[in-house]
């Protein structure tokens, strides 16, 4: 027995030396997940849960339509309803066959496939199921079709990674459209919409982003990418910065050799001026619907970037999954103690900072400091609002509808996969 004990006893050691590697300035990794539980506003995770409100599907569209120029996947009727996506678009040839990969929202069962001609006028209008075939129509119907726009993802990012936050998912909300330019062109503009975080004593309220293009190997496709001159997040070039150090540079090689937009190493100063006094102007920003002293409203800032892919399948089947948008924040007070902070798919990557320290699997829990909404409506909970709370079958928060709630889709990742649809009246900014 005594040889048992100090076997076990040698064990927890080891253990307790390995995972000192990845304590980060006074974090405390024991009783981490009872912590986690004991925050989190939904009682309970689903297990299999992958925080995804999209799928990656292709669709195959045939038929003949005369005077077809360009071919669009659209998310719901443009004759019927507003708010309807792009989520795929080719140019095309009157002769249509063509496989079309694209991301599909969990908040719609079917697609709609519109062939333009070179006026952008509606031609042909079909609807159909997503993924499989689509047999082209030559008809239309009635009436007169509302502006569709481009697909659009919105990340709201929690900042206080790896402890618990306050679970509004507004520390910093970002999103990505994509948008077809050219036979061989796709633009992707980001916009930045809000800043909610300024700090604790202990954590600097700094939080910088970047854009990985997953996959990619940089030394490949470091010229397929252009910042538009005309925009930039960098409103003060010559500030000292944090994440990204030395002279400034759109684009980097990750760790793993895949290409990195470097968007901002300052959220506050990206979205606004620097002081008169050389100071940044640390407010929540657009996360409070009545500003006061520590929180002011400023329009969102948006950045375009140009690929250019080597074909036109490449460029039609290019779709924003591809793209893994992430923040950077400090833990501590002082040193290079940086942790990045990714959507659920992508959490415990390091892409370019070794922040886990080869302790990543302590970290590899149901929780995520990030939400992806495919809705370009999507509005993001105020300040200190959960995102949505269900605790002893008791719905609240920002997304509070029964049947439609955050809550119950965190409980089930197979219902309510489209509570981002039901706002509550004043939760959301």
């Amino acid at each position: 027995m005594k040889k048992n004990i100090t076997y076990t006893l040698l064990i927890i050691a080891a253990f307790t030396t390995a995972l000192s590697g990845c304590i980060r300035d006074k974090f405390k990794y024991y009783g981490y997940e009872d912590q986690l539980e004991g925050t989190f506003p939904v009682d309970q995770i689903d297990g299999s849960h992958t925080w995804l409100l999209t799928s990656v599907t292709n669709t195959f569209i045939k038929g003949n339509v005369n005077d077809a120029h360009k071919l669009l996947i659209l998310s719901g009727n443009p004759f019927d309803e507003s708010d309807v996506e792009i989520l795929a678009e080719s140019f095309t040839s009157s002769t249509i066959s063509k496989n079309m990969t694209y991301l599909a929202p969990s908040h719609i069962s079917s697609v709609y496939v519109a062939v333009l001609d070179r006026y952008g006028n509606y031609i042909s209008l079909t609807k159909g199921k997503i993924g499989g075939e689509i047999d082209l129509v030559n008809t239309l119907p009635s009436g007169t079709p509302k502006a569709v726009v481009p697909q659009k993802l919105v990340y709201g990012f929690e900042a206080n990674y790896p402890n618990p936050g306050d679970w509004d998912y507004n520390d910093l909300v970002l999103s990505l459209t994509k948008e077809l330019t050219g036979e061989t062109t796709v633009d992707v503009h980001v916009t930045l919409h809000a800043v909610g975080w300024i700090g604790t004593s202990s954590t600097p309220a700094q939080i910088g982003a970047a854009i990985r293009w997953v996959g990619s190997r940089y030394a490949l496709v470091k010229d397929q990418v252009e910042r538009n001159p005309k925009s930039t997040f960098m409103n003060a070039p010559e500030q000292p910065r944090k994440y990204f150090p030395g002279e400034w540079t759109d684009f980097q090689r990750s760790l793993n050799d895949e290409f990195v937009i470097n968007l901002f190493d300052d959220a506050h100063l990206a979205i606004y001026k620097l002081g008169e006094d050389g100071s940044v102007y640390r407010r929540y920003f657009n996360t409070v619907v009545d500003p006061s002293s520590t929180s002011a409203k400023q329009p969102a800032k948006t950045v375009t970037y140009t690929f250019t892919f080597d074909s036109e399948f490449e460029a039609r089947n290019f779709t924003l999954a591809e793209l893994d948008p992430f923040i950077m924040v400090q833990y501590g007070t002082d040193g290079d103690h940086f942790w990045e902070i990714h959507s659920f798919t992508y959490k415990l990557e390091e892409v370019l900072y070794k922040y886990y320290n080869g302790a990543a699997q302590s970290y590899n829990n149901g929780f995520s400091w990030a939400v992806v909404v495919p809705y370009s409506q999507y509005r993001y909970p105020v300040e200190e609002e959960a995102i949505g709370m269900y605790k002893n079958t008791i719905i609240s928060g920002a997304y509070q509808e029964r049947e439609h709630s955050f809550g119950e889709w965190i409980l089930d990742r197979t219902k309510a996969r489209d509570w981002y649809l039901y706002p509550a009246d004043g939760g959301v900014y």
